[in-house]
């Protein structure tokens, strides 16, 4: 009777343990690297730690909301259709021929899969008055240390490139990104960005930088 009861415990481990496998990598818990991501490693990084050379962004810890939205704004035009957004031109032409119910629900996955790299790079500002501006300003929907907030639809800030951050802050001021009849979150991004500027701005931009 005992050796019937363990077999059958043993049995049902392995069956518990199979189906948590197969959940597990049908939601994208994987570390293998999926081909649509290839065309990415030149810019973005192997590890999506970006690229400050390329002026690409880091991807990692991006949640995979966050990067569809992205990928669909570029695809459709939203997003990197000025004229003057050469860079965003770029990531239109890669974006336009994914699939948007095939390789953009994996891309996103595994993007948000990848864990955060930290890369040093050289910024200086006034720390405390970069938290107060920070505070006032952004905290609300990047949150308080700039950890992104799902419920307001605002991405993660920390661990990103600090002259992606500021390009982009520039590219809404100029109504470069931001300006799409369709982008609501942009248009709202942009009215912000004209709320500071010069050592203010640059100081927020420290802040950021400083959260790990």
């Amino acid at each position: 009777m005992l050796k019937i009861s363990f077999a059958l415990n043993h049995k049902i481990s392995a069956l518990i343990t199979t189906s948590l496998l197969f959940v597990f990598s049908s939601v994208g818990y994987t570390n293998e690297v999926p081909p649509i991501y290839s065309q990415c490693i030149a810019c973005h990084g192997d590890k999506g730690q970006g690229n400050t050379q390329l002026k690409s962004p880091a991807l990692a810890g991006l949640s995979a909301a966050y990067v569809t939205r992205q990928l669909l704004n570029f695809s459709s035009g939203v997003r990197g259709s000025h004229e003057k957004d050469t860079l965003g031109q770029q990531m239109f032409a890669i974006s336009k021929p994914l699939d948007k119910n095939k390789d953009v629900p994996v891309l996103s996955a595994y993007i948000e899969s990848l864990p955060v790299v930290n890369v040093d790079q050289v910024t200086s500002g006034d720390l405390m008055n970069g938290s107060r501006y920070y505070q006032g300003k952004c905290g609300a929907c990047h949150g308080g240390k700039a950890e992104g907030n799902p419920a307001f639809k605002a991405p993660k800030l920390t661990a990103q490139n600090t002259d992606y951050l500021r390009r982009q802050m520039q590219n809404f001021v100029n109504g470069i990104r931001g300006n799409h009849v369709e982008d609501k979150l942009g248009r709202q991004m942009a009215m912000m960005a004209k709320t500071t500027s010069g050592k203010e701005l640059e100081d927020i931009l420290y802040y950021i930088a400083q959260q790990k």
